[in-house]
């Protein structure tokens, strides 16, 4: 059932429902992002409480985009923390930092094999592998020999069209995340946003149960794209200096704990 506070209110755009959820849901510090990394400081029931100290492309987030499809949160986080463990086994025996440096964080292990410059190290260990050198890793995802063929496609054609990891997070457009095998326009739009820092508002089943009960029926992905978009500008008399990219996924964020708080169903027309 739609929440008492979104029944009989007109909602014109994006900047309007967000008012609105803004009021009900505090998805973390200024530092959020709302989607989880091994980069948060803090996390809780798989919001971050308490975001990374630092504003940056995370190649994690783009592997938790092709994990999370059509499974649980849960199940995904598992699967990527495995994964990023056997990299930190395999990658950090001659450690180029102290881990000591990363003992605030809920796991030190992941925080330090997540950093920067291991990113590099990571897509060329995973292009090299075979899928049935991570398929037990990722198993509870479900789909996993799919997934685990699609993981190391990504890894391999990153190498080879941008180099590193930093020039695709710098130039890979929309277009070429669609182009490549098992990405979506949901999955690609998560990519540019939580893994990017770009700004790209993220669309999936939530945001079409909660805009459906609210009587607002949209076409197609962009069409439901563009409407929260719409006006989003103005946030920036809410949030102050936060970047646009940050409120779209604060926005997302909200959306998604709103549609799962009430149990929205799928609307059939």
């Amino acid at each position: 059932m739609l929440p008492h506070f979104l029944q009989n209110i007109e909602i014109n755009d994006g900047f309007d429902l967000l008012v609105i959820l803004r009021q009900h849901y505090n998805v973390g510090d200024k530092q959020s992002w709302w989607w989880p990394s091994f980069l948060s400081l803090r996390v809780e029931n798989g919001i971050e409480i308490s975001g990374a100290a630092q504003i940056q492309a995370d190649l994690s987030l783009c592997f938790a985009a092709i994990l999370g499809q059509n499974t649980r949160y849960e199940y995904a986080a598992t699967s990527l923390s495995n994964l990023y463990m056997f990299f930190y086994n395999n990658l950090t025996k001659t450690p180029n930092d102290d881990i000591q440096l990363y003992s605030n964080y809920p796991n030190p292990q992941l925080t330090q094999i997540a950093q920067p410059h291991y990113q590099d190290l990571i897509l060329k260990q995973l292009a090299n592998l075979l899928p049935q050198d991570i398929m037990p890793l990722i198993r509870i995802s479900g789909f996993y020999q799919q997934k685990a063929t699609r993981l190391i496609a990504l890894a391999k054609n990153i190498i080879k069209d941008f180099e590193t990891f930093h020039n695709f997070s710098l130039h890979v457009t929309k277009e070429w995340l669609l182009s490549q095998k098992g990405i979506g326009l949901e999955s690609a739009s998560s990519i540019l946003n939580y893994a990017l820092k770009r700004e790209e508002m993220v669309v999936d089943s939530y945001t079409q149960r909660l805009l459906g009960h609210c009587g607002l029926l949209f076409d197609d992905y962009h069409s439901m794209q563009n409407f929260l978009t719409q006006n989003l500008y103005r946030a920036s008399d809410l949030y102050g200096d936060m970047p646009l990219a940050q409120i779209m996924a604060r926005f997302h964020g909200k959306i998604v704990e709103c549609s799962k708080q009430y149990k929205l169903a799928k609307l059939t027309y």
